[in-house]
């Protein structure tokens, strides 16, 4: 076996979002793409199917179903290490859970063609997805399990089964992941699952779009005072490091005269936290009204551009500067296993913070915790911070 295939393991970070993404699309769209085709080939009237309000709610079902299905074949999932006799199974399972539902639904739309055309589709487009998407671990390290003791090998000789306790590796790490497959065990340190991610960005992407509605007309009129007492640039562009560390452009309002990036590395022995993180509670860089957007966190606007393009969240650990990031220790790198944020745990307890240890358990914390109610809480939390003029 080629070492690459051994690599080949569960997706969990940016391509297991993609691949799960992908199998929601293909379950929602099968059933309607199958209706055409039967309207095509054998002349059957739109209206008997694609306009009748049935076919859409399967397809919504259905939507849940195939990656269920796949998930069933799939010990691993979501994985591209897949073979056509599993995907083959997966149509078989969705076959069985769409055909019931359907016939619950209208039993006049009830078709053993409609369904098996759409498990052919799913199939078919399953296994091209599969053959795109290339996700491997590229660091992945491979250990092999301890010698268990005699004990237990004679348990497992006798049909008795054996559980491993794993709770060391939940005390030591951040947000684990364990995922079987096959012959081996995935263990991923601090990472939210594909399921986990898809829900944060589909949470991430409401509530921006209903702040930005809210904030537009204020962000044209902060726009128009920066250009009026503070001239050119109207924005603020400096590189952070995004997901896993990799560099991005973050945008925000500008606040400190032009110019004020070439004196950061000047001014890091004035730097107010302890650690690898540059901040100062009296910048003398910024500017009259640029004080005034940093009292009220108004500066930061901008980034829900950056939450909506996909590399911010709205709640994560604070963007670090990429001269941040060069001073960090091992543990530090945790914090950037999920999309940096707007706001964060640390914001809404602190704001300003004289210890960067102290921020990395916020952050940790915030990961190990992290479910949609803990975004909506920290959300409005910093509402209410925003409109205190706590900022610094």
């Amino acid at each position: 076996m080629a070492d690459e295939e051994l690599l080949q393991g569960p997706l969990i970070g940016r391509v297991g979002v993609q691949l799960v993404s992908l199998d929601l699309l293909i379950g929602v769209a099968v059933l309607p793409l199958s209706a055409l085709v039967r309207h095509i080939v054998g002349n059957i009237p739109l209206e008997l199917e694609l306009l009748r309000p049935p076919l859409w709610l399967g397809s919504a079902a259905s939507a849940l179903l195939w990656p269920i299905a796949v998930r069933v074949v799939d010990p691993g999932y979501p994985s591209v290490r897949l073979p056509l006799r599993r995907l083959a199974g997966a149509a078989v399972v969705w076959i069985l859970a769409t055909s019931g539902v359907i016939y619950l639904l209208d039993k006049d739309l009830a078709s053993r063609l409609l369904i098996l055309l759409g498990a052919a589709l799913a199939l078919g487009v399953a296994a091209l997805v599969r053959g795109i998407v290339r996700g491997v671990p590229a660091a992945a390290q491979t250990e092999h399990l301890p010698q268990l003791s005699a004990a237990a090998e004679r348990a497992l000789s006798r049909g008795e089964p054996v559980s491993l306790d794993l709770s060391r590796i939940g005390i030591a790490l951040t947000r684990p992941t364990i995922v079987y497959e096959g012959e081996r065990i995935w263990i991923y340190p601090s990472a939210l699952s594909p399921i986990e991610r898809l829900a944060k960005r589909a949470l991430d992407i409401v509530l921006s779009l209903l702040i930005l509605a809210v904030a537009v007309l204020p962000m044209l009129l902060i726009a128009a005072l920066i250009l009026i007492f503070d001239g050119r640039p109207i924005l603020y562009h400096d590189q952070r490091a995004g997901l896993f560390g990799r560099p991005f452009s973050m945008r925000k309002f500008r606040t400190m005269r032009a110019g004020a990036d070439a004196e950061r590395a000047a001014l890091w022995q004035a730097n107010d936290t302890k650690g690898p993180a540059f901040k100062l509670a009296n910048d003398p860089r910024v500017s009259g009204i640029g004080k005034f957007l940093r009292r009220f966190s108004l500066d930061e606007l901008p980034q829900i551009v950056d939450v909506l393009q996909g590399r911010m969240s709205l709640v994560g650990p604070r963007p670090a500067g990429l001269d941040e990031v060069e001073r960090y220790e091992d543990r530090h790198r945790l914090r950037l296993t999920v999309r940096p944020g707007v706001t964060g745990l640390w914001q809404i307890r602190r704001r300003f913070d004289v210890d960067f240890e102290q921020r990395i358990d916020d952050d940790l914390e915030y990961i190990r915790r992290w479910s949609p109610l803990l975004d909506l809480t920290i959300v409005i939390r910093s509402v209410g911070a925003v409109i205190a003029g706590r900022g610094v």
